[in-house]
């Protein structure tokens, strides 16, 4: 501000103005801090002296005096302006401020060059920063009061974005963060802190340090009120909003000695408020105080925790356990008793995962039940998924020395519960298969707890083990403690008691089941010698053993005499004398049945039949398996129907919601108004997985449907959960014998006037193309019954589909997938006959060295049909793949 417009002494002052106010607060504010400077760097370098008299120190005290007189004469500066703008300048510009300010100048360069050349050398960065902090002052007084009259309330300096993390003392008291815009500030006071033996983290405002408290913790914020991007105040409301930082105790740090603003900071939540500069002393005893209220609060609150949680284990134990016990005593199915022991456990612990044990005679742990919500794995009880795992030997089969490897076998060796609290951790027991199963998933074991199960004598009869304790409110994994133990025994006992309640039940079961049979027998056996002894059937036997001896003419149906002890006698016909015949052994009445349908009669029919709409295109499928939830998609091959995949339907429904679908041109679907082409055929199904599921499914294929299930996968990876494939085609090439002898009809089937040619001389040609089709599709010794191939003949050969039959023989031809299998990422099982005549094995080769997600399995004794050449090996191979947890196919794969 010129001379021309300074105020005389003697003039009346300014109504002060609201812009005046902020310029003498900003003012305040800007000027302590190059003095906190001088004076704070000062203390300390005094402090690293404790020779009295040597060179450095008499400069230091100096320094230190002229710097407390600067801040002395500031703060009279600023009370007798009393908000008047231009009286503060005018003071300030004194010749006594700029008398102080200049021999701390010369002081500092006096002590840089003594310092330069003794031994401490290490201490020239802090003296240079006093004369840092005494030029910023001068620079600021007589040319920086023009910048800071724009300043209300926050400095617009850009000020890089980085927290320094200082080194932790050995025995760190607690973990501070400092909040300091102003980066001489921030090394002083972190410096002090770290002496104090804090460990002092760092954020240089408010922004930053939310996002720092967000990554770490801290035990007492220190937090200066002016800055940029977020000042204190606005960083103080935001904590204190937070549930997860409000319980951290700040301490407010500012040049800002008004009584106004001390209050607000101390109705906003601060624990407390220091001025700068501050005296060490007094900065110490409140962190002190601040950290000390934190850890009785922290206490308080693990006290509170504790006695939540010992009320709800009583509640739990009253109102849970109790119950539970009386559940299960009043449960009627075994598996479902087992699966309720494991799942009210993992209940009561809150635990992610259980498993349960039961000891067979052999003294072996067989494992019956297995449970986890985090990787959803149900299998045994109830569930449709078998265990597969072996069991655990108690003891050693040759020498009978205890089995103590693993955590469950020495619960039931010791009758006690064992706890162990990190799997990766303990010693003395074997986890490698725990680790295995961690590395196929991505799954972390950690907390274990394993209870005996002992019958009313205190013999064990199992081990229920629970996995992986969390916590309540956070559900972060924690240790299983004692409490948890003692609920669980007594879970386990109840548990037991009903187990050996439910074996007693069963035995009294059997042996009512043996004694009724017992009394049938002797029922039948008396209605037998009723029989038997009456004269009429003594006149019968009489002319039985007659006729044996060949005295007789007449053919007779008599049935023979049954001993006392045998089973009940057939149903007797009475024997025609005069009907003409030979002689021979009595016959009992048989009903005649076909033996080509008897395959079809035992097949377990199709629930319901049913068509669905895509678009104006109408698919007709075979349905069954109806109200599960997930979803399997059978889908055959060239020239066949859905019965090409009917002895799978027994196996999948009891799992899966089953669709066999007619293709679009095969058996009641109605051919595609467009030319069919693999492509086509994996969209309309697509379409019709959206339609029917919600989530994806698994996809069943044989021949040509595999090829059109693994081009679906390509194209609509997110609808398949996982494939099982039949023979496949992959290249489009088929067999040598399949091109010589079907590609001549299917070239004439491609036009309409020599299809009707070809169907109409198909009656004529059926022997011919039996003695095709049997070599091309079946093993040698092939197992499937007449039935069924006389209704996959018919299929092959159904009338009006000549045209399909070409379209899609030439789309297989064009739908070679060699190159892509490595894309696909689904899992799969993919079973090949070893005489597979009509797709040949070098697809299988394709497969086995393109599609590293893909189990290959070749089955002997079958070939391009083995669903009905080797029905038991096919359905236990996709029994066992279906079986196993998605995950572990993926971890697998």
């Amino acid at each position: 501000m010129s001379e021309s417009h300074q105020t005389e002494p003697n003039e009346p002052r300014a109504a002060v103005t609201p812009a005046a106010e902020d310029y003498i607060r900003v003012m305040r504010h800007e000027l302590r801090t190059p003095v906190n400077h001088i004076i704070g760097y000062s203390e300390m370098l005094l402090d690293e002296f404790d020779d009295a008299d040597s060179g450095p120190v008499a400069p230091l005290r100096r320094i230190e005096a002229a710097g407390r007189q600067l801040l002395s004469g500031i703060n009279r500066a600023i009370e007798t302006a009393a908000g008047d703008p231009q009286l503060l300048e005018r003071i300030l510009r004194h010749q006594e401020f700029q008398a102080l300010i200049e021999q701390i100048l010369s002081e500092v360069v006096l002590l840089e060059h003594d310092l330069a050349e003794s031994v401490h050398s290490n201490w020239l960065p802090d003296v240079r920063r006093i004369g840092s902090g005494a030029s910023n002052l001068r620079e600021l007084i007589s040319t920086g009061l023009h910048h800071a009259a724009v300043v209300t309330g926050v400095r617009e300096a850009a000020i890089e974005e980085r927290a320094i993390e200082a080194e932790p003392a050995e025995q760190a008291q607690g973990t501070l963060l400092v909040v300091e815009d102003n980066e001489l500030n921030r090394d002083m006071l972190t410096r002090r802190l770290i002496r104090l033996g804090y460990h002092v983290i760092i954020a240089e405002n408010g922004q930053r340090a939310l996002e720092v408290l967000a990554e770490q913790p801290a035990d007492l914020i220190l937090l200066d009120i002016m800055m940029p991007v977020l000042n204190g105040y606005q960083a103080l409301e935001q904590i204190k909003q937070d549930p997860a930082l409000r319980h951290i105790p700040v301490i407010m740090l500012s040049a800002l000695d008004e009584l106004s603003s001390v209050v607000r900071c101390i109705e906003m939540g601060a624990d407390d408020y220091l001025p700068k500069p501050f005296d060490p002393v007094l900065l110490r005893a409140r962190i002190s105080a601040c950290l000390e209220k934190k850890h009785f609060r922290d206490q308080e609150q693990d006290y509170l925790k504790q006695i939540k949680i010992a009320k709800k284990r009583a509640d739990d134990l009253l109102h849970v356990v109790i119950p539970i016990g009386v559940a299960l005593s009043a449960e009627k199915g075994y598996n479902r008793l087992l699966e309720k022991i494991v799942v009210e456990a993992m209940g009561l612990c809150n635990a992610d995962g259980g498993s349960l044990y039961m000891r067979t005679d052999e003294d072996l742990l067989e494992f019956v039940i297995l449970r986890n919500h985090s990787l959803q794995i149900a299998m045994g009880g109830t569930s449709e998924t078998p265990l597969e795992f072996p069991g655990l030997r108690m003891y050693d089969p040759e020498t009978r020395e205890p089995n103590r490897k693993y955590v469950v076998t020495q619960a039931a060796l010791t009758r006690e519960a064992v706890m162990i609290a990190d799997a990766y951790d303990a010693v003395g027991f074997d986890f490698s298969g725990t680790r295995a199963f961690d590395q196929q998933t991505g799954y972390r074991s950690m907390s274990f707890l394993a209870v005996p199960l002992l019958d009313n004598i205190g013999r064990v009869i199992g081990v229920l083990q629970l996995l992986n304790a969390q916590d309540l409110e956070t559900g972060a994994g924690i240790p299983f403690d004692a409490g948890m133990c003692e609920m669980i025994e007594s879970l386990s006992a109840l548990a037991a008691a009903a187990l050996t309640v439910y074996e007693r039940e069963q035995r009294l079961r059997d042996q009512i089941a043996k004694l009724q049979v017992v009394i049938d027998q002797e029922k039948r056996k008396r209605e037998v010698d009723q029989i038997t002894e009456t004269d009429y059937f003594q006149r019968l036997q009489a002319r039985a053993r007659e006729l044996r001896a060949g005295s007789g003419t007449g053919r007779t149906n008599i049935p023979t005499a049954q001993k006392p002890n045998s089973n009940p006698v057939a149903p007797i016909s009475v024997p025609d004398p005069a009907a003409p015949g030979d002689t021979g052994d009595v016959l009992a009445a048989e009903e005649d049945i076909d033996p080509l349908l008897a395959p079809l009669r035992d097949r377990e029919h199709l629930r319901q039949k049913k068509v669905y709409w895509i678009g104006s295109q109408a698919i007709h499928v075979q349905e069954e398996g109806v109200g599960k939830s997930d979803m399997a998609i059978l889908i055959h091959g060239w020239s066949s129907s859905w019965y090409a995949m009917s002895p799978l339907l027994p196996t999948l429904n009891r799992r899966y919601h089953c669709l066999a679908v007619d293709l679009p041109g095969y058996g009641d679907s109605p051919r595609l108004t467009s030319r069919t082409t693999i492509e086509g055929y994996a969209d309309i199904l697509a379409e019709l997985i959206k339609q029917v599921s919600k989530k994806p499914v698994v996809l069943v294929g044989h021949s040509m449907g595999g090829m059109i299930s693994l081009t679906l996968a390509l194209r609509h990876p997110e609808l398949v959960e996982r494939m099982v494939l039949l023979c496949p085609t992959i290249s489009g090439a088929l067999s040598l014998f399949i091109n010589m002898f079907i590609l001549p009809i299917t070239l004439l089937e491609r036009f309409s006037l020599a299809s009707k040619l070809v169907a109409a001389l198909e009656p004529q040609l059926l022997s011919v193309t039996d003695r095709l089709m049997r070599p091309a599709s079946f093993a040698e010794r092939t197992g499937i019954s007449e039935a069924d191939y006389h209704q996959l003949r018919a299929d092959a050969r159904r009338p009006g589909q000549g045209m399909v039959r070409a379209e899609t023989f030439w789309a297989m031809r064009d739908g070679d997938l060699r190159g892509s299998l490595k894309q696909i990422k689904v899992p799969a099982l993919v079973l090949w006959g070893m005489e597979d005549n009509t797709v040949p094995l070098r697809d299988a080769s394709v497969v086995a060295d393109e599609w590293p997600a893909a189990e290959l399995r070749i089955i002997p004794k079958a070939g391009h049909w083995p669903q009905f050449e080797t029905p038991d090996f096919t359905q236990r191979a996709i029994r066992a793949f279906l079986s196993t947890p998605i995950k572990l196919l993926k971890a697998q794969f």
